[in-house]
């Protein structure tokens, strides 16, 4: 496991010893038990400056292993080519973790560099990010594979990434979207042809969500015609009277209540949408040593 790019590089195994490590790593910190197996290590982290919830649990991740973090915002676009940066950097470093918008320029940077990649969050890929969310839902519900998850919103990097989940952990997933925002067909035919469960996209609400159990979001896209499209597929109390009565909600941040969520499922039983992160703080620990052992 020399990098993690998107979720379907990864095999089922791989995956489920990350979660189990992860498990490891946070009993370790509840327990204060000093854990430096990346000691003396550098890490280059490059994050744009919005970036809140992804840098500060990266870095303080990093320095908990005992490597080091600097921060720098990579630039692809200047003087110096992606190859001749790699290039300099296979001098100097241990692994870098990278949010950049192309996909294709963190797979290219991995075909360059001699030191592990991170994706921290790409526009098709977001695979950090859902799997410490993964792995604070299987805490809660211990059996995955009898879940239904149901993923509300356009098909864009986290839809995409818990489709492949789906595909490699065999889990159940809907996605609810309106017509022309459903997840790329490669996307739905990986997670159809690889899970035994069942994968679906629907542009009905009332029938997606009947029976489910996990129910996912993410921001809806800019501009007031398209918002207007979206407001049926709101998360409120009454759409989560469809579903089962122990479900549990996670849009991922930053969410804007009013849109794809409501104030009163935020306040509700049903959130779980901030101390799941702590869990995100444990699995990119897991993903940063299993990577660069």
């Amino acid at each position: 496991m020399k990098n993690i790019t998107s979720i379907n590089k990864l095999s089922r195994d791989e995956i489920i010893d990350l979660i189990d490590f992860t498990d490891e790593l946070k009993i370790k910190n509840k327990n204060g038990i000093e854990y430096k197996p990346l000691s003396g290590k550098t890490i280059i982290t490059s994050f744009p400056p919005t970036s809140l919830i992804t840098k500060l649990s990266f870095e303080t991740g990093i320095f908990q292993l005992g490597a080091q973090a600097i921060n720098f915002p990579l630039n692809f676009e200047g003087k110096y080519l992606l190859e001749d940066i790699v290039g300099y950097l296979n001098c100097w470093i241990d692994c870098l973790v990278i949010r950049h918008p192309e996909q294709k320029v963190i797979e290219r940077i991995t075909e360059l560099a001699e030191f592990p990649v991170i994706n921290a969050m790409s526009k098709k890929f977001h695979p950090c990010e859902i799997l410490g969310d993964l792995h604070r839902i299987r805490e809660l519900r211990k059996d995955l594979s009898s879940l239904k998850f149901v993923f509300i919103g356009e098909g864009a990097n986290i839809s995409n990434t818990w489709f492949e989940v789906a595909g490699r952990l065999d889990l159940n997933i809907t996605q609810i979207c309106p017509v022309g925002y459903e997840v790329s067909r490669d996307i739905f035919d990986f997670a159809a042809e690889n899970s035994k469960g069942t994968v679906e996209v629907t542009n009905d609400i009332e029938m997606g969500i009947k029976n489910a159990d996990i129910i996912l979001t993410d921001g809806w896209p800019s501009g007031e015609e398209v918002q207007e499209k979206f407001m049926p597929y709101q998360i409120n109390l009454e759409v989560l009277k469809l579903a089962n009565k122990n479900c549990i909600v996670n849009p991922c941040p930053p969410f804007t209540r009013g849109n794809e969520v409501t104030e009163e499922v935020i306040n509700s039983e049903h959130f779980i949408g901030y101390k799941i992160k702590e869990n995100l703080f444990h699995m990119q620990k897991a993903i940063l040593v299993k990577t660069m052992r």
